[in-house]
């Protein structure tokens, strides 16, 4: 079977042939360096039709099995190697997706969109405050029901929810900022389903977000959002309180700048000697990077020994064994909604870093190899050659001057609870 490494290049640019065709995705090889992993028994496979569809090949007990994913372009390829990678650990895990799979089929429930998002607003809409209640319920019932109501939401497609968005963002009165937000209501719907077993996948996490229409109307501004001491001490309160590992990963962002997936799948093993290495298969610019670790940061990862020292991973998936974690949304949306930070996002914690580091001295060729970001850097193809390692010792005193900083920030914070209750 040819290998090819999948892309949305290749697939698009895919043309029909006389006879069926599977493509393997294979590793992305650069420079003789590895860029990005494949995953071994995903491919694509070609109809003499033309249509394109995502299988994951595997052996369990002895047996080829062969579980399809979807087809594109309603699942993406980034989407489509996700899941692969995903039942990929679960066979490793020694479950049986394609049984798994038919265990769900066997479920009688094919509940329409409206079915599904009147029990969502029944069960989930009153944990939120009101306004946010009515907004939900707004959109809900004007511009999701009557496009999609009567689908069923397994058979709804992400060609449907793009035109649905299309029309919001691109028609008579451009409203991309709107799209944004029906489109944010449209996926948590979907979370709500997928956790109750109703829908097997999200199709609007593969539809990008909007960022101004043709016609020049509203614009989504780029965010620039920091958070001051105060806000500060009102997230680490909130973190503080959070379960584990929670807690512990959005501390972590704070206190290294990183990004939250990279994050969140730390494992032991990438610790070496206060050293946290992000391997070129996480990292988003497919680089290895490297992060020295304050006193700070270990100590919240040596705190978290006793529960999940024994899976590979730092923040361990709650819910599945050996896992890492993959959602911050439950924490971001009630700190959103009962915190005195309306506005909270994860990303925003990197930024703070980012602005307080700039604050603090740190240049923007540090700042850059901290954050793993090349623009911000200044790399060029010879720097990333011959500079790979460089500038550790200015990486480690950046981020323990910023641990300091943060300390402050919070014991401040802990300075004037003491100083109200004495008075």
């Amino acid at each position: 079977m040819p290998k090819k490494r999948l892309n949305e290049q290749f697939l698009r640019n895919l043309k029909p042939q006389e006879k069926r065709v599977e493509y393997y995705d294979q590793h992305f090889i650069k420079d003789g360096q590895l860029k990005k992993k494949g995953v071994k028994g995903f491919l694509v496979r070609l109809t003499k039709a033309g249509n394109k569809y995502f299988y994951y090949n595997y052996w369990f007990d002895g047996k080829a099995k062969k579980y399809k994913i979807g087809s594109y372009p309603d699942i993406g390829v980034s989407k489509a190697r996700e899941i692969a990678r995903e039942l990929s650990f679960q066979v490793d895990r020694g479950i049986d997706p394609q049984a798994e799979k038919k265990k769900r089929k066997q479920v009688p429930d094919t509940k329409t969109f409206k079915e599904i998002s009147e029990e969502f607003k029944e069960k989930y809409l009153p944990t939120l405050k009101k306004k946010t209640r009515d907004e939900y319920s707004r959109i809900i019932d004007v511009e999701l029901v009557p496009k999609l109501g009567k689908y069923p939401i397994k058979e709804i497609s992400r060609n449907q929810i793009i035109n649905l968005l299309d029309s919001k963002a691109f028609g008579k009165k451009p409203a991309p900022v709107m799209a944004n937000r029906i489109r944010a209501r449209l996926s948590k719907i979907y979370s709500f389903a997928i956790n109750r077993g109703l829908a097997e996948d999200n199709p609007v996490s593969n539809v990008s977000k909007y960022k101004k229409t043709k016609a020049g109307g509203d614009v989504e501004k780029k965010r620039s959002r920091w958070y001051k001491p105060k806000e500060i001490q009102e997230l680490w309160k909130y973190f503080d309180n959070w379960n584990e590992p929670t807690g512990s990963v959005l501390k972590m962002l704070l206190i290294t700048g990183q990004r939250k997936t990279e994050t969140m799948h730390m494992k032991w093993d990438d610790i070496r000697e206060g050293i946290w290495t992000i391997p070129a298969d996480l990292a988003k610019n497919g680089e290895e990077h490297l992060v020295p670790l304050s006193d700070m940061a270990i100590q919240i990862i040596e705190e978290l020994r006793p529960t999940t020292g024994n899976s590979d991973y730092v923040f361990c998936s709650p819910k599945e064994d050996n896992a890492p974690m993959k959602w911050l949304t439950r924490a971001r949306v009630t700190i959103q909604e009962e915190s005195d930070v309306p506005d909270f996002r994860p990303h925003d914690l990197r930024r703070t870093v980012a602005t307080y580091m700039t604050k603090l001295g740190v240049t923007r060729t540090v700042l850059g190899k901290i954050l793993n970001h090349k623009g911000l850097a200044k790399d060029d193809l010879v720097t990333a050659i011959y500079d790979r390692h460089g500038y550790m010792d200015e990486r480690r005193q950046a981020l323990d001057r910023w641990s300091y900083r943060l300390q402050s920030i919070i014991d401040d914070d802990e300075k004037e609870k003491i100083a109200g209750k004495i008075g």
